[in-house]
């Protein structure tokens, strides 16, 4: 027996290394959070250190991560929060009586005796689902089925959950915008199913073109693949475009001919600066005569965006509109097996859709509210601003007026050396372009290239976040300068 095992251990190796895992989980991509973040935590580590580069700090505006970024948590929520999770804060004083209310009211909805300790429903708090069904009828003035409401840890789960259903294997494709937030591509590569591109338009801001969508789904049907749903993303991210009435309409009848569900990302709904209004896809369906009504309507809303921004609390929802009822019954099992979202992310989404309303709440409690939230809002649309203005004033880049969304896509019009000299480093020529900005003036960005983008084209994404409007035209004039040594380098 011991021989046996010495001989066995003489030939032992590894489960898990780079040759031994799936090609799925090595073909998926997440550009967000890639190579050039990694880059970004290195040099913090290095500024940490006391080493010495051209900036003092790093400014992250690759991704949507308000709070990172200064942006201030809301009050009320925050004191409902700190009640729930902590009860013994019931009497306390530092703490308005509007939100121990709420609290309290919450506590009592939950039957365990501790609200957050405990696994909920899998479909999640029904106080919470409650407050999310009131939110969506007032927006979309049609009825919505409690039971169709399932709480997330955000909306990627959401999505996650949907396209395991939708991706059966290798054949199956799903149509995703390009250029498109990375969450779709890498699940679609991780659960083996094909991307089916279709282009925005940019110069018409990034509109949808419905002759594009139509031929690539004709292309990716007669190349033998079986197109089951389509990604919306509205307003767009990374590309920061709001969807037209009629665009939307276009897409309802597209789907119902070409038998697709339609998967409408909708985090991004407070987020709208322009003239252009939000329509929820459940608005247009409903609104929609027989047959188009009828079409499969999966939509996603996250605690992340908005002006709310509690990226890490982890909440949201996602609602079904005409599943057929044993596709219901699988998305609940699908939901159970993870048991339930997380508890303070439910309490979170209920805080979002349900904020303090006058006729509810004391006077003086809705007016701080109002405030914080006008301070927020107002510094979004006008960093949007700003930040269109700054690049369209930069030689080399052009960017469309950010309708809504957290991000500019402007295109980058490299010179030939500098495609040329990132081509020998064997980078994306927008990739070298981010990562030497990240270098010289301390900016963190996305690439096109993890995005998408037409062949041929360069972009990046930026995010408005910094809430200190004057640190980040500050940050804007020195990617400026940056701009104009790198056009000078290459020329």
């Amino acid at each position: 027996m011991i021989p046996s095992l010495l001989r066995g251990s003489r030939f032992f190796s590894k489960a898990l290394v780079k040759e031994t895992l799936g090609e799925n989980i090595k073909k998926a991509e997440y550009a967000i959070r890639g190579y050039i973040v990694q880059r970004a935590n290195e040099i913090t580590q290095r500024l940490n250190k006391g080493e010495k580069f051209p900036f003092k700090k790093l400014l992250f505006c690759n991704i949507g991560n308000p709070l990172a970024l200064g942006q201030p948590a809301f009050s009320f929520d925050r004191d409902v929060l700190s009640v729930i999770v902590n009860p013994k804060l019931m009497n306390s004083n530092e703490i308005s009586k509007d939100a121990r209310d709420r609290a309290q009211k919450f506590i009592k909805s939950v039957e365990y005796p501790d609200a957050l300790g405990a696994y909920t429903a899998s479909h999640g708090f029904t106080v919470t689902r409650e407050s999310v069904k009131k939110y969506i009828e007032e927006r979309d003035g049609v009825p919505t089925n409690i039971n169709n409401i399932y709480l997330t840890d955000g909306a990627s789960d959401g999505v996650r959950t949907i396209f395991n259903l939708l991706l059966r294997g290798p054949q199956d494709g799903v149509m995703i915008p390009i250029p498109q937030y990375p969450l779709y591509s890498a699940l679609i590569a991780l659960l083996s199913g094909k991307p089916v591109p279709y282009y925005l338009d940019e110069s018409k801001c990034w509109g949808l073109d419905m002759d594009n969508v139509e031929a690539n789904y004709k292309k990716a049907r007669d190349a033998g693949t079986n197109v089951r749903g389509i990604v919306i993303i509205n307003p767009g991210n990374p590309t920061g475009q709001v969807m037209t009435k009629q665009n939307m309409e276009d897409i309802v009848k597209f789907c119902h001919k070409n038998s697709l569900a339609i998967l409408a990302d909708e985090v991004y709904q407070k987020n709208v600066y322009r003239e252009k209004p939000f329509i929820s896809f459940k608005k247009v369906v409903h609104n929609m005569s027989t047959p188009y009504n009828q079409v499969e309507l999966i939509s996603f809303h996250s605690t992340s965006k908005g002006v709310v921004g509690e990226c890490g609390l982890r909440g949201g929802y996602m609602e079904l509109d005409n599943i057929d009822p044993f596709v219901s019954e699988q998305i609940l099992k699908l939901r159970s097996i993870s048991l339930c979202s997380n508890t303070v992310g439910q309490v979170m989404t209920e805080l979002m859709v349900n904020p303090p309303k006058a006729g509810v709440n004391s006077p003086e409690v809705v007016a701080k509210h109002q405030k914080e939230y006008d301070i927020v809002f107002g510094g979004l649309k006008k960093r949007s601003i700003l930040l269109t203005d700054k690049l369209n004033s930069i030689p080399g880049l052009k960017t469309n007026n950010i309708e809504g969304a957290l991000y500019a896509y402007p295109s980058i019009f490299l010179p030939e050396r500098a495609i040329k000299a990132a081509k020998e480093k064997g980078l994306a020529p927008d990739a070298m372009y981010c990562v030497e900005a990240l270098e010289e003036c301390g900016l963190v960005l996305v690439p096109g290239s993890g995005c998408g983008q037409k062949e041929g084209t360069y972009h990046f994404r930026i995010t408005n976040l910094i809430f200190d409007t004057e640190e980040f035209d500050q940050a804007l004039e020195a990617f400026k300068k940056f701009n104009a040594k790198f056009f000078a380098k290459y020329s």
